[in-house]
């Protein structure tokens, strides 16, 4: 919680138990709210009931040592990125860490488990990541939260660069259902081979075991049944992709 009250800045951070840690500060830099959060984690550790295990020992070889790649094990571990009404430490117990940085407008969290959606919150989930990885991680995460909050799901997680990675995994299954529902399963088989031997007849008869005959007749059938032009390298990108989609 935050507020301001006789020209201070004032915030409260809720530790183990019953305890808290409150900070008042004539003027607010940039750095202040990551101090106190680190502070409060370091607290929660120090007044929790039980020890925080493998959470403890990473957090006091990174004060020690200063390198967060030899802080953590070797994982994997997923950068988490969250913005919703409830309480960020009990996000992070249903995440299964102590690793947050509540954030004023979100929450950043570390874990070694594959987060699953939670009530009340958005997630941008990153690829699992070793700990040297783990800005890259971060980046992925924030940037998959976007994409939660863009398509109103609970949960996005980071998905590989290019075309495939800018279309979401429902939408492109349903687009390529839509697109090659003509096709029979032996003619969509024929098209994914003549597109990746890039129309080849020979090369792509050998790979499906048929005769060059046989394929030219399966893929004038496809065109006819899609109604495209398959000499058009835009169809041909098209139908790579929903051929591709529907193959996973």
């Amino acid at each position: 919680a935050t507020d301001r009250a006789g020209g201070h800045h004032l915030a409260a951070y809720a530790l183990a138990g019953r305890a808290a840690l409150g900070t008042a500060t004539p003027a607010r830099a940039p750095g202040d709210h990551t101090v106190a959060s680190v502070a409060a984690v370091l607290l929660t550790l120090l007044t929790a009931e039980r020890p925080a295990g493998a959470e403890a020992a990473a957090l006091t070889r990174l004060l020690l040592d200063g390198d967060p790649a030899a802080a953590l094990t070797a994982g994997p571990w997923y950068a988490v990125h969250a913005r919703g009404t409830g309480d960020p430490q009990a996000l992070a117990a249903a995440l299964g860490t102590v690793l947050l940085d509540p954030r004023e407008d979100s929450v950043r969290l570390l874990t070694d488990r594959d987060p699953a959606p939670q009530p009340g919150w958005r997630l941008g989930v990153s690829a699992p990541a070793a700990p040297a990885a783990l800005a890259t991680a971060g980046a992925q995460a924030e940037r998959a939260l976007g994409r939660a909050e863009a398509a109103r799901t609970p949960l996005a997680r980071h998905t590989e660069p290019g075309l495939a990675g800018l279309v979401g995994e429902a939408e492109a299954r349903a687009h390529a259902e839509a697109l090659l529902g003509p096709l029979s399963p032996a003619l969509r088989e024929t098209m994914r081979g003549w597109l990746a031997h890039h129309g080849n007849w020979d090369r792509t008869a050998a790979a499906l075991g048929v005769h060059r005959n046989t394929v030219r007749q399966r893929v004038a059938r496809a065109g006819e049944l899609l109604d495209r032009n398959l000499d058009d390298p835009d169809v041909r990108m098209e139908l790579w992709f929903a051929l591709r989609v529907a193959a996973e």
